[in-house]
């Protein structure tokens, strides 16, 4: 699934300058749901409850 994605990812990115292009991500073990309190009736991200929730993932993506 992630080489599949990367794939995409790639295609995507060949178009673009390299401060646009995307150079790191993370797939979630599920979705965002509100049921789990991390998005609102809206659908919007709840992004304090999100970033508390995937810290680990988080720090991974930007740690060094």
């Amino acid at each position: 699934m992630r080489a599949a994605l990367q794939a995409e990812v790639d295609a995507l990115n060949s178009g673009l300058a390299s401060y646009e292009t995307i150079k790191r991500f993370a797939i979630l073990p599920e979705d965002l749901s509100e049921a789990a309190g991390e998005l609102t009736p809206k659908l919007s991200i709840k992004r304090k409850v999100v970033i508390d929730k995937y810290w680990g993932v988080i720090e991974g993506l930007y740690g060094s």
